[in-house]
């Protein structure tokens, strides 16, 4: 069906419309490549019908009466007498019913002249072919091929110009219209000026709508228009436009919403297809719901019903989100029984899932198998593999893995990239990293992202070269990206944590005098730097200068004045600043909390601590084993043996795991309470669990065991600090011989030496000045031939 367009001239002409700047067209591609292909190619039947009522044989044209004009180019007039032939070609074609090789003639000629030539070929088409009447299908055609290859301003100049000519639009040129403004707010402006003017759509057109509003994220405009069209009764169903607001939903993880949608479509007498259920799926698996999942793949499978790899692959990434990596080869094994071989997603899949697990070992496994297949790993995959790598701290295996992508030509992109400058800096390798980015600025494919240049400078600042990294922000700043505030963030946060608030000061104030608006994360690191130099007074005026400015204080500006608040001894600021926080609307969590509870503590204030530690279960917020910690070092530091048990017991209750620092407190205070016999105890329950302990545990008990005349209990535990795995050094031991001879154990302390050389360490001449001082003191000078010996042995 053809149409006079009624649309306004506003949407139609480029220059008048105000309009966010549409991306520069891609390569052509074929028409079955766009998502509204078969929007497109449903439209060719009536256009058939269109040009087989209105075309016309269309005359031959000579190229004699298209003469060069005043001032224009050999080169020029030669490739606008190359238009023309195009055209008359285009029209012989058209002549006779040859339809699709016109339309493959247009498209062709399009992709060859590219964007902005479409003034061109309107003047030779106003001023060669008007006089035919056949001409107004070739002008639909002509801005047909240019929606179709993504140059919309092209096609809304030629649409602008068939206006002005009085010449029909066909509802196919409409489509492909839409389809290329689909990702801007223009598609929907003009299906809505189409519906008010009584311009007929196809039933693609509201897939075309609704597919650009979900790909915009646009899901609840989505659904109302789908409402509004049902409600109006101009909606024509199609299986796309409900598949296409499942595969939004679901992304989203809306999975019950998607579901229903199985119901719409067959009220609407529509039959769910593999691309459906699919999408199902994918949802199911995304929300972790693999159990519905499975059911429903396998309902699908005993129905007959053939799926594709890409439902496997759905299903196989669903068992590697809940870490159930060991299940896919089962699935894989029963694709090859259903004669579908797995892709390289498939096995991507399983080697993301075994290196997400810590098993890169068999990731790398994967990958030579792969390799024999004789299959190309993609960059993807590669990039899986070598960020696991660097977690592991395998920068060799990185470095194969690099030279195995150069060797076969694959290139890298911005993931991979970002991977690489990442790994090398989180390892320190800073040098390897700017490397990284140089090879990535000299490709110029790919250019260093802010993440890439925010991760240079972070590794650069955690390596304390901030000198370093004032001269590559600046570089950076000068040549790329000037007012990115987040670089500038990262480096004055640098000069905070190590107290230099001078610099930071001087950077701050060198941004604002650049334009560029600083945030409320660089006003934190200022206050941070404050309260690390130890100006209190700066940091409150500062404080309070964030809360009058435009900026609205976070739960990290008022924890971090807290602390320094409470460190100082101002608990009851502290507390006063906590209150006004929640006035403010702004939640505390796990850190402010344990900030309070902690300065409660240094003051002894027991009473309060807890209180506010019972407040944070009402309020939900979760106690972490430090703000446990904190309660029990404070009773700890009272010497009150019952209540921090008490701690320490309410901390499990909770399903709190008790940390090393934990059990190093506990341990501490039985021994300073003199109760070195249920440490003791302790301990070894704890070496039973099989739970980690750190050595200051044991060293802590040795010392205890030593002063309560308990030498053969203290050799003892240091053998059991042996094989616990410690590495003992010469001050352990000295330690240990010091105590042992203090307390009149000579001949104990003798006992250490050959447990020393057992290890590797040598006593120096200060232990054995110690030993013999010990032995004379105590009279028992008959040790000292064996003494002796020791010496000697040792090469003293």
């Amino acid at each position: 069906m053809r149409f006079r367009p009624r649309l306004s001239l506003h949407l139609l002409l480029p220059h008048l419309q105000r309009r966010t700047p549409l991306p520069s067209p891609p390569p052509r591609r074929p028409v079955s490549s766009y998502p509204s292909a078969a929007a497109a190619d449903s439209t060719d039947s009536e256009e058939d019908v269109i040009i087989a009522r209105d075309a016309l044989l269309a005359p031959r044209y000579d190229l004699v009466g298209l003469l060069p004009r005043f001032g224009e180019d050999r080169a020029e007039f030669e490739r606008k007498a190359s238009i023309a032939a195009r055209i008359r070609l285009c029209h012989e074609l058209l002549g006779q019913r040859r339809w699709r090789e016109m339309r493959d003639s247009l498209a062709q000629m399009v992709t060859e002249q590219g964007s902005g030539s479409a003034a061109t070929l309107c003047d030779i088409l106003s001023s060669e072919f008007r006089e035919h009447d056949s001409i107004s299908v070739l002008w639909d055609a002509l801005a047909n091929s240019y929606a179709r290859a993504q140059m919309i301003h092209d096609a809304l100049y030629i649409l602008s110009k068939m206006n002005s000519l009085n010449m029909q639009i066909s509802v196919s040129t409409y489509d492909s219209l839409l389809h290329g403004l689909r990702m801007t707010d223009m598609a929907l402006q003009i299906f809505e000026e189409m519906e008010a003017d009584g311009i007929p759509h196809s039933e693609y057109s509201h897939s075309i709508i609704i597919d650009g509003l979900c790909k915009q994220d646009k899901i609840g405009e989505a659904l109302s228009f789908l409402q509004e069209a049902r409600a109006a009764g101009r909606f024509k169903p199609l299986g796309m436009s409900f598949n296409i607001l499942m595969s939004a939903l679901c992304n989203w993880g809306f999975i019950q919403p998607a579901k229903s949608f199985l119901c719409l479509m067959l009220k609407y007498g529509l039959n769910p297809d593999r691309y459906t259920y699919s999408t199902l799926i994918h949802g199911l698996c995304k929300v972790g719901s693999i159990d519905e999942a499975v059911d429903l793949f396998e309902s699908l499978t005993e129905e007959g019903m053939k799926l594709e790899t890409v439902t496997y692959n759905s299903l196989i990434n669903g068992y590697r989100l809940l870490g159930l990596t060991r299940e896919i080869p089962k699935i894989i094994q029963f694709m090859r029984c259903q004669g579908i071989e797995p892709d390289l997603v498939t096995y991507t899949i399983l080697i993301a899932g075994h290196c997400e697990s810590g098993d890169v070992e068999e990731g790398m496994k994967i990958r030579k198998d792969i390799l024999d297949q004789g299959m190309q790993l993609n960059i993807v995959t590669y990039s899986v593999l070598i960020n696991a790598l660097f977690r592991k701290g395998l920068v060799y295996e990185v470095e194969n893995l690099l030279g195995e992508i150069h060797g076969i030509g694959l290139d890298m992109d911005v993931i991979a990239y970002s991977i690489l400058i990442h790994g090398y800096c989180k390892l320190g390798e800073i040098e390897r990293a700017l490397q990284v980015c140089d090879v990535m600025c000299y490709s110029q494919k790919v250019l260093p992202t802010s993440l890439n240049h925010s991760s240079i400078l972070l590794g650069l600042c955690k390596k304390g070269l901030l000198v370093e990294a004032r001269w590559y922000l600046e570089n950076v700043a000068s040549r790329y990206q000037p007012g990115d505030v987040v670089l500038y963030n990262v480096v004055i946060d640098g000069y905070a944590k190590i107290g230099d608030i001078g610099n930071a000061v001087h950077l701050y104030d060198q941004i604002v005098i650049a334009g560029v608006l600083p945030t409320i994360i660089t006003c934190n690191s200022l206050l941070y730097g404050y309260c690390k130099f130890g100006d209190l007074q700066a940091a409150e005026s500062y404080f309070r200068a964030i809360q009058i400015s435009s900026l609205r204080p976070t739960m990290v500006t008022y924890t971090t004045f807290m602390d320094a608040l409470s460190e100082a001894g101002e608990v009851n600021t502290v507390l006063s600043l906590f209150y006004e926080m929640v006035e403010e609307g702004i939640k505390p969590n796990a850190v402010t909390y344990s900030v309070i509870i902690k300065g409660l503590c240094k003051q002894l204030r027991f009473h309060d601590a807890i209180h506010f530690l019972d407040n944070m279960h009402v309020e939900g917020v979760i106690a972490d084993p430090i703000i446990y910690n904190n309660l029990i070092q404070g009773f700890c530091e009272a010497q009150d043996i019952r209540m921090s048990f008490h701690i320490y017991d309410r901390m499990v209750c909770c399903g709190v795991v008790p940390t090393p620092v934990t059990y190093n407190l506990l341990i501490n205070v039985l021994c300073i309470k003199g109760k070195v016999i249920q440490a003791e105890m302790l301990l070894d329950s704890l070496r039973e669990k099989g739970i980690e302990l750190r050595k200051f545990a044991y060293t802590t008990l040795i010392k205890a065991q030593c002063a309560k005349g308990m030498p053969y209990e203290a050799i003892s535990l240091i053998g059991k600090l042996i094989d616990e795995g410690f590495e003992a050094s010469i001050e352990d031991f000295s330690a240990a011989i010091n105590r042992l001879c203090k307390w009149e154990f000579p001949r104990e302390a003798i006992m250490v030496i050959p447990i020393m050389l057992s290890v590797g360490v040598f006593p120096d001449t200060d232990v054995y000045r110690v030993l013999v001082r010990a032995l004379r003191k105590s009279n028992k000078l008959y040790y000292l031939p064996i003494l002796n010996a020791l010496a000697v042995k040792t090469g003293i």
